[in-house]
């Protein structure tokens, strides 16, 4: 198949009204006899794809024709069709072929001819679930109505095949809405961490924005007669003429497509992109040339704002072009032309090289992928990581290996996972998406930690995570999704049993069915056992639904004490608990309930040390005077930036880089919650929370809270309110300037200047107005780096009198803290103090976590050694012996050893489990608070080193013995004047301040 020419590739649709041209076929109206289409399982393991060839058609025509077959990519990456038809005649290739399999010698034969030609689409997607339109499908090329299936998609879905067939031939395209199963997760995850694969060996990529409008037509005609030619690029910018063709583009610009996640990788592997838009298309490289411009003019000089001004329709609203930069269509031009390095290229901008194309290598980093990209957005959770890992220069997606089921690429990504440059990430689309976050940031602490650990922690104050919450079990529709769909409602990977344990599992006969997960053969073995038949799914799936305090009770006590006597019962209800009391004084009651039916449904809400999108700094949204949306502000900048190699703005941990030996996670599900462990200190506390600050405002207060009181009282325009505090107005733009550079020294008397002019009488200063209306680019410059740091932040002053800024969520007596590896201070909140019983239930809860894992490593290793027994008698002679030699020379050492050495181990675990639980004395309310030395509070006086260092032995002996019974709410990072660069570091070394393990929630 040849691509069809640019002119060609869209029939001219002009000539049909917009009415026709944009009619479907609706899945309702379709003959009831025609059923709906059903996927065929996919041979594991093996590079195979679905194709959808496109039948002729014309636009007045609502029926869209294809067909779905197969192919499968050789070790040459070439494509074969596994099942290719030939007007309806089968080729040589297929007839020497199996149905799940290509051979060698199948693969030396593929010539030419054989290798398929296709194109990939790249678009918007809908509810293709739901959707009331619907496309005809073939199967296998056959001819007839009983073979003749329907499958839903979405209006866009529907409308980009419509335009994009031909009027006279077949096309052939991959979609990943039609070409993937949906619904099965473990063939989802398979076929996307082949997406690299499929948009980088396609013949071009069609990147369909919708249908078209006044303004895609006046925009598309303005590029290709205009902007191309640069030698008429100033006129553009200056005539009045060209106001509407600029307003124009930038609607063309804020498509959906470009908010879409996915295109980042579908056009940055792209050897070659059309751009289609109705019955118009143009070439990605013009687009993306007329974008590059676009920015940058605006950016430099804001000249096209000014020139929007002198046309009447646009005047009203200053600065339509403000904040340009950070638009999708800008990023995307942007990040696709950084992320690899442009080889040799056609005219038209197609790679010449293809074998390069397919093995070169990216230059940034999945972490500065994930974060600087986030103002894209995914449909699925999940793709906020998953649809920039081929992209990434350090990690390469990969598919969830199966128990049984290995290829040869997963065998040698696993063995030599550590020397390679891009480190196997897995794609899983079956695991929640707390686990999914949990990976990444794993992911990228461990990547950071080896290249600068001083700086591993600050993805924890990056906001990239989609604001994503568990939803209830839905009740059984699998006929009615059956009959809408024809897919499969079930996991294939839930089906699969796993491999059959030689010896059997045993359970107490008196145990009923329905408690049956809860009785564990290591805590009953003084009663009879019966095999316990199910899978480990099953175990754990019947695990869950018992209450943790059940398990606790039937695993972890002797079973003669488990029933309770009725006279211990009933001082037990009368009893009053001091605990319940001050829960309900503190409101926690509607709070643990809520937790509560979290663990109940088995879900897990996303912690607090994952960084939601919507603290992202942009967003699009409807903004006044406009009948469209427009890039915004809504939250300050990040103040630890974007990633980048050997710099960061600040070091408040000096040279205290993160600690990978204490660095845990842990996941509670049934406890309802994921921690992670952490190694810092604290340095104060929030004594003071003034005003947030609105569209960028500075509120009046604040200036009352830094001391500078006069500014509000001064009276006409001529007094002298006096200079403002250096702390006031270095806290006002985080003590940075443009760049992330020290701030200039004007930045002080442009912070009087902002004051007097910008409105204070009414409370606040106006910023916005200053950068609008004042004509001094000197204030417009300081204003916009004041909007940057203080947008939807608050000014707080501790109790050691600092300024700081932090975010809305902080209310007074949060604590400040650094944590090592991470560059700025964060906020953290003390909830409830654990209690012993909560102790219990986190024993409990990582030993299950702990035996899953095991588990699973388990059924691994007995698989490999069943396909080494199936495969050698020899080998496993060689193993018996080997195994017989090793338990003599085991045996001849523990005889060496003694009666001794056991009896040391075991004081040595009664010592250390003993240590783990302080005494109640020792943790009473009041020394609970003392993690923050207070102002009046002296330093240890000693004068020897003896007294120095056992005063610091002290203090970090009774912080382990109070960490275990904490836990903490992450609240965000926070700027805090004057313990930015270290200063905290020195102060804790000289008051001899504690190490502290914050487990954040």
């Amino acid at each position: 198949m040849t691509t069809p020419n640019l002119k060609d590739a869209v029939p001219p649709g002009h000539q049909f009204p917009r009415e026709i041209r944009s009619a479907l076929l609706e899945y309702d109206k379709v003959d009831k006899e025609i059923g709906a289409f059903k996927y065929e399982k996919l041979p594991a393991g093996r590079k195979r794809i679905r194709l959808l060839r496109l039948s002729p058609g014309v636009l007045n025509n609502p029926q869209i024709d294809c067909e779905m077959f197969e192919a499968e990519f050789n070790e040459h990456h070439q494509l074969i069709t596994v099942e290719k038809q030939i007007h309806g005649q089968t080729s040589n290739i297929t007839q020497q072929c199996n149905r799940n399999s290509i051979t060698r010698e199948d693969e030396k034969k593929a010539n030419d001819e054989d290798v398929v030609k296709y194109e990939a689409l790249s678009w918007r997607w809908g509810d293709e679930d739901n959707s009331p339109y619907t496309i005809m499908i073939k199967k296998n090329g056959a001819r007839y109505k009983e073979q003749l299936y329907k499958k839903r998609v979405s209006r866009t879905l529907g409308l980009a095949l419509k335009y994009l067939r031909l009027p006279a031939k077949d096309r052939i395209l991959w979609i990943d809405a039609i070409c993937i199963h949906q619904a099965d997760g473990e063939e989802r995850s398979f076929q996307v961490s082949m997406m690299s694969l499929v948009y980088t060996r396609a013949d071009e990529v069609c990147v369909w924005l919708g249908e078209d409008d006044d303004d895609s037509t006046r925009a598309i005609k303005f590029i290709e007669n205009e902007v191309s030619k640069l030698k008429n690029f100033d006129a553009l910018c200056k005539d009045k003429e060209h106001a509407a063709d600029w307003g124009a583009l930038l609607v063309l610009m804020q498509r959906d497509w470009f908010s879409r996640r996915w295109v980042v990788q579908e056009i940055t592997l792209a050897r070659k992109a059309t751009v289609y838009c109705g019955p118009e298309c143009i070439k990605w490289r013009d687009l993306a040339i007329a974008v590059e411009l676009f920015v940058e003019v605006e950016t430099a000089t804001h000249r096209l704002s000014e020139l929007m001004k002198k046309d009447d329709k646009f005047a009203l609203v200053p600065y339509w072009f403000e904040h340009i930069s950070e638009l999708g269509a800008s990023l995307l031009v942007n990040a696709t032309a950084r992320i690899y390095r442009d080889y040799q290229r056609d005219q038209d901008g197609s790679l010449t090289d293809l074998n390069r194309a397919v093995s070169r290598r990216s230059l940034l980093s999945l972490e500065y992928l994930v974060t600087s990209l986030s103002i894209f957005d995914c449909g699925r959770p999940h793709d906020s990581v998953y649809a920039l890992v081929a992209i990434a220069r350090d990690a390469a997606p990969q598919p969830p290996t199966s128990i049984t089921e290995r290829t040869k690429d997963g065998i040698i990504t696993a063995v030599f996972s550590d020397q390679l440059e891009q480190k196997p990430y897995p794609l899983d689309y079956t695991s929640p998406y707390p686990d999914v976050c949990k990976e990444f940031i794993h992911f990228c602490i461990e990547r950071a930690a080896k290249a600068d650990p001083l700086q591993a922690l600050d993805i924890l104050c990056r906001p990239w995570a989609k604001d994503w919450r568990p939803k209830h079990p839905k009740p059984d529709t699998s006929e009615k999704s059956d009959s809408k769909e024809g897919s499969k409602t079930e996991s294939d990977a839930q089906k699969k049993t796993m491999i059959k344990h030689n010896g059997p599992w045993m359970i107490s006969k008196d145990v009923n069915k329905s408690s049956r997960a809860t009785a564990h053969p290591l805590f009953h073995a003084t009663k009879s056992k019966v095999e316990d038949s199910r899978s480990c799914q099953q175990y754990f799936k019947d695990s869950e639904r018992e209450p943790v305090n059940h398990l606790i009770k039937k695993w972890f006590r002797e079973p003669a004490s488990t029933e309770t006597p009725k006279d211990e019962q009933m001082n037990e209800v009368q009893r009053p608990e001091r605990r319940k009391t001050r829960k309900e004084k503190r409101g926690r009651i509607n709070e643990k309930k809520d937790e509560e039916k979290v663990v109940r449904k088995g879900h897990l809400m996303l912690p607090s040390w994952v960084a939601r999108i919507t603290d992202a700094p942009f967003d699009i949204f409807l903004h006044p005077g406009m009948d469209m949306v427009k890039m915004g502000r809504k939250n300050a900048d990040p103040l630890v930036g974007i990633p980048q190699d050997g710099h960061r703005n600040y070091s408040a941990g000096q040279s205290n880089g993160v600690d990978m030996k204490s660095l845990k996670f842990r996941k509670r599900a049934r406890l309802g919650h994921y921690s992670l462990y952490v190694k810092g200190f604290c340095v104060d506390r929030v004594k003071e929370v003034a005003q947030v600050s609105q569209g960028g405002a500075i509120p009046a207060t604040w200036l009352d809270m830094a001391g500078w009181s006069k500014a509000r009282r001064f009276g006409s325009f001529d007094s002298d309110p006096g200079d403002p505090p250096d702390s006031f107005w270095r806290t006002l733009v985080a003590d940075r300037g443009r760049y992330d550079r020290n701030p200039p020294y004007y930045y002080a008397r442009a912070c009087k200047e902002t004051i007097m002019k910008g409105g204070l009488r009414s409370n606040a200063v106006n910023t916005t107005d200053l950068i609008y209306n004042e004509r001094n680019s000197i204030i417009a410059e300081f204003c916009r780096r004041v909007q940057a740091v203080i947008w939807n932040r608050a000014l707080i002053r501790t109790e050691k009198d600092l300024l700081g800024l932090v975010s809305d969520k902080v209310k007074e007596g949060d604590l400040i803290c650094i944590i090592y590896g991470c560059t700025v201070p964060i906020i953290l909140r003390k909830e409830r103090k654990k209690t012993e019983e909560d102790l219990e239930n986190e024993k409990c809860e990582d030993f299950a976590e702990l035996m899953k894992r095991l588990m699973t490593k388990c059924e691994k290793a007995r698989s490999r050694k069943a396909q080494y027994r199936e495969g050698s008698e020899e080998w496993v002679d060689i193993l018996n012996k080997r195994k017989n030699k090793e338990n003599v020379n085991r045996d001849k050492v523990n005889g060496q050893a003694g009666a001794g050495n056991n009896d040391k181990k075991l004081d040595d675990r009664r010592h250390k489990k003993d240590a783990y639980v302080s005494d109640e004395d020792d943790l009473s309310e009041d020394e609970s608070e003392e993690e923050v030395e207070r102002p009046e509070a002296s330093a240890q006086t000693g004068s020897g080193d003896e007294q120095g260092k056992s005063g610091i032995a002290g203090h970090q002996k009774q912080a382990n013995e109070r960490d275990p019974y904490r836990h903490y709410k992450f609240l965000g990072e926070a700027y805090i004047h004057g313990m930015m660069d270290g200063e905290a570091v020195r102060e804790k070394f000289y008051k001899l301040k504690p190490d502290h393990m914050f487990e954040l929630r």
